[in-house]
């Protein structure tokens, strides 16, 4: 049976920076943004943007335009987003934290990519891209001409609102396009489901190429909140610490591994400030409840986990999950919850027919959040979004990788990645139910699973472990394991680690695990 999330309409122009240019016109000296020192209010944020957005106009960007914005976390980085947005184009997270070459890449995949946003700091991350660089720095006397009006552009939810990237099967970075009107259903399901509102204020923790950026950016502008940056290039968590505190932040968007080390930090320092933020969104890799449950369980901790799943390709977040009574998510994944609002999840086999509830199958997303597709895209990727003939007609559905299936009590639960399979000795299994099994023994905090090379050339399993106690035997949690797990699925090495390496946007970096395992 399909899971569906409450049908809600939406405006006529679901349009998210309309949502933020009403905000400025009922509150504008509110505090709109701080990063370090600045601060600006609703009208300022708004009157700066609608300046750029003027001059990008006037160079002839406009609907169907695509902005690439290499900006690091400052003012002028939200200011370039509502900009090309009022402008009418799609902007596109180029993140100063990647590499150049990696950045080159990005940009080829981008048809209809006129212009790119930059700063000196920035600037020679673009060398080589064939596309023009507008410097912020050299915008301040043309800009001053600019009107301050929002500017009249005409727009539909179908229009492109921004542009991610993900990887992709042939090594080569996917574009992926997402449309106005699932953005804006998005941010409305956040805002009215969990009552976010003017107090909400919300701070930058991931990778702004990251997609959980971008919601975590907009979403409490669009609430009429603030939104905090933090102003380093790379996650500063006792900085970011610091800000929770200082500016009273009250939602966050992260991995599970970003809040792991928050957590860690309010520990080691004996505060709290993490423990008073309203609401915690996390998403985007496996989580590890032990990792959270003695800081979510504490008493005085209010802070609410909101355990959620989603791809790029729907626009972020599919479905959600309020954590709580930790004792029963022990030993096997934590679901990931019913869908946001106008979406449905189904699980479906190869052929695309749906399975019984319980069933482990393909999560496939149809409704208002599945994207517009990839821009460029290669015969590989195309396959992904298509067509499924239901009793009420024909639907476009994204076809995630992801397996997962659904519970008695209607709720989601995510079980590994299809393309994630290894064969292991004859047997074929799945990297993310070895990881369960192993995350659900009590001396393991968190657990990741590699298939990888043995001196024969052979795949073998390594699993490598942070321990929930000063000292972890493994010889026993291998014998542990056999009891639980079938003996092909238990590894046969393990790999103790104080932390997992992070990547760019906040996850555990596999493939430096891959090296220190190896190593």
């Amino acid at each position: 049976m399909a899971l569906t999330g409450r049908r809600v309409p939406l405006p006529e122009d679901p349009l998210v920076h309309r949502a933020f240019e009403s905000h400025a016109r009922q509150t504008p000296q509110r505090t709109a943004l701080t990063c370090a020192d600045a601060v600006l209010t609703y009208a300022e944020l708004n009157e700066r943007a609608n300046r750029l957005a003027h001059r990008l106009i006037a160079r002839g960007t406009g609907r169907g335009s695509v902005v690439g914005i290499c900006l690091d976390r400052t003012p002028e980085l939200v200011i370039a987003v509502l900009a090309v947005l009022k402008a009418g184009a799609a902007y596109v997270p180029l993140d100063p934290a990647y590499p150049a070459e990696r950045l080159r890449l990005m940009t080829t995949q981008l048809a209809g990519n006129e212009l790119n946003i930059a700063s000196a700091a920035t600037r020679d991350l673009l060398l080589g891209t064939a596309t023009d660089v507008l410097l912020v720095e050299e915008l301040a006397d043309t800009l001053a001409a600019e009107p301050v009006t929002d500017p009249d552009i005409s727009l539909t939810g179908d229009d492109l609102c921004y542009v991610v990237f993900t990887s992709g099967s042939t090594g080569t970075p996917k574009a992926t396009a997402i449309r106005h009107e699932g953005w804006y259903n998005l941010l409305e399901w956040l805002r009215i489901e969990y009552r976010l509102g003017p107090l909400d204020d919300g701070l930058t923790v991931s990778s702004f190429g990251f997609d959980i950026s971008q919601r975590g950016l907009m979403a409490p502008l669009f609430c009429g909140a603030a939104i905090h940056l933090l102003p380093s290039r790379t996650f500063d968590p006792a900085m970011a610490y610091e800000i929770v505190g200082k500016r009273h932040v009250r939602q966050l968007h992260c991995a599970p591994s970003t809040l792991y080390v928050l957590i860690d930090h309010e520990l080691a320092v004996g505060g709290s400030a993490l423990a008073g933020v309203g609401h915690v969104f996390i998403g985007g890799e496996p989580l590890s409840v032990a990792r959270v449950e003695e800081w979510a369980t504490r008493e005085g901790n209010s802070c609410v986990l909101l355990h959620q799943y989603g791809v790029a390709e729907c626009t972020d977040v599919a479905s959600s999950h309020r954590l709580d009574g930790y004792a029963g998510y022990r030993g096997s994944a934590a679901p990931v919850g019913r869908p946001v609002y106008n979406t449905e999840i189904r699980i479906l086999d190869e052929d695309l027919t749906e399975l019984p509830d319980g069933t482990a199958g393909e999560i496939c997303v149809s409704g208002l959040s599945v994207g517009a597709g990839y821009l460029n895209a290669s015969p590989a990727d195309t396959p992904r979004f298509t067509e499924l003939r239901t009793g009420d007609g024909t639907i476009r559905v994204y076809r995630t990788g992801d397996r997962g299936y659904i519970t008695e009590d209607g709720e989601l639960v995510v079980v590994g990645r299809s393309d994630a399979q290894v064969k292991i000795r004859g047997m074929r299994m799945d990297l993310g139910d070895v990881e369960h099994g192993v995350r659900g023994h009590a001396l393991v905090a968190d657990a990741a699973v590699l298939a990888l090379p043995d001196e024969a050339g052979e795949p073998h399993l390594v699993a490598c472990v942070l321990p929930a106690a000063e000292t972890l035997d493994t010889r026993s949690l291998y014998a542990d394991l056999l009891r639980v797990l079938p003996h092909t699925m238990v590894p046969q090495r393990f790999v103790v680690l104080e932390a997992f390496p992070l990547n760019a946007n906040g996850k555990t970096d596999r493939r430096a695990l891959a090296a220190l395992a190896e190593a």
